[in-house]
């Protein structure tokens, strides 16, 4: 090797090494999206052995989840409830996405509704057809109606326990077909900060 293929082979490694600490990564698997692009889509780094890695924000699966809401059903054609404003939270211990939603609830054609909240639990599942992140066994983990006793919302709850069905499990929260090149879905770990995707080569 002469000197002067020496000198190039030094200034790729520099900025090689620029690139990756600057963006994390991100210019060398997608050196044409801009910064701003990329905070939509999620935060890619790497991993261990310079795996690419990207996280996907809580954020970013709520505005997966926010075409779908509010959701709206009827109870036996008496009463009515909604289900509304999607609060996405991590836990990493359990390896669950935690929704949480606005409820209202009420008799229908009357004014008056009552206000509520309803918490579900759900994992991860990935469709390597669609190359895309959905949420899985989605599990109701409270239900209240503001001043109602429990026993009283048994019919609101049943329809909260159909939320991941209708709506939850259906819709991908994520898709991985517009990151070409980034790699095989290796793993995929619920974080503090989101959920987390590990890529590799083979």
């Amino acid at each position: 090797m002469n000197n002067q293929q020496k000198l190039t082979k030094r200034k790729f490694l520099i900025r090689l090494g620029s690139s990756i600490g600057s963006l994390g990564g991100a210019s060398l698997l997608n050196s044409c999206a801009g910064l701003s692009e990329l905070n939509k889509l999620g935060e890619l780094g790497l991993g261990a052995g310079l795996s690419p890695t990207l996280l996907i924000k809580p954020q970013t699966i709520v505005s997966k989840l926010m075409p779908y809401f509010p959701y709206n059903q009827s109870y036996q054609g008496i009463a009515g409830v909604s289900f509304a404003d999607p609060v996405v939270s991590m836990v990493p211990d359990a390896e669950k996405v935690r929704i949480g939603l606005t409820t209202l609830a009420g008799l229908t054609g009357s004014s008056q509704q009552l206000g509520g909240r309803c918490q579900i639990a759900c994992g991860l599942r990935y469709d390597p057809d669609t190359r895309s992140i959905y949420l899985k066994d989605a599990t109701l983990e409270d239900f209240n109606l503001n001043g109602v006793n429990s026993q009283l919302t048994s019919g609101f709850k049943g329809i909260a326990n159909n939320l991941g069905n209708s709506i939850l499990e259906k819709y991908p929260v994520y898709s991985l077909a517009q990151r070409p090149g980034i790699g095989l879905l290796k793993n995929m770990n619920v974080t503090n900060e989101g959920i987390k995707l590990g890529f590799g080569l083979l």
